[in-house]
């Protein structure tokens, strides 16, 4: 084999590995598969949060119960959170307001996940004035398969990563999934 080709195979390996040349990159580990059912099934605490609260400005979820905080945790939100509160389908932002927690489910690339009611009738509303779908399927979920031990969260939390959902680490939502029952108010607030 040619320097040449040696060189650009061993700079394809680099980049395939998940390591980078340019300074740091994300973790690596493995990708694809899915959970285990097992892994998402969570006893229910006996203390349960009646209401979360999502502080977008400074990247946190608040559980409470009868108006005391039981908690806290850090959050990641939509790619593009910077540029504001969700518009339409496909902005990656993440959306603003009061909603409830519709489902609680494994899934298969982030671990457990909550779906929000989002959009509700003003987000509807607000989406066709301007001539746009929505979007929906916001959820609160974990970490993708790569950290499913764990081993990235701080890089995770550093950032805003997702599709406009809150990501939580795979250890708070199971926090989350053991305190929180269907039917639960949550707020995003800026």
């Amino acid at each position: 084999m040619h320097k040449t080709s040696l060189l650009t195979a061993a700079a394809a390996a680099l980049l395939l590995s998940g390591c980078s040349l340019f300074g740091p990159s994300q973790p690596s580990g493995t990708r694809g598969g899915s959970y285990a059912s097992s892994g998402c099934t969570q006893p229910m605490n006996s203390i349960t949060a009646d209401k979360i609260i999502v502080d977008k400005s400074d990247r946190k979820m608040y559980l409470y119960r009868n108006g005391s905080l039981l908690g806290s945790m850090p959050v990641s939100l939509g790619a593009n959170d910077y540029q504001g509160a969700k518009v339409k389908a496909g902005d990656k932002r993440t959306p603003i307001g009061t909603y409830t927690i519709l489902n609680k489910r494994c899934h298969s690339v982030k671990y457990m996940a909550m779906t929000i009611s989002y959009p509700n009738a003003a987000d509807r509303a607000k989406a066709a004035a301007r001539g746009v779908n929505p979007g929906s399927l916001i959820t609160i979920h974990g970490q993708p398969h790569w950290n499913a031990d764990g081993h990235g969260d701080s890089y995770t939390l550093s950032k805003d990563w997702t599709d406009g959902c809150v990501a939580l680490t795979n250890s708070g939502m199971r926090k989350l999934w053991s305190m929180v029952k269907v039917g639960t108010p949550i707020t995003l607030r800026p």
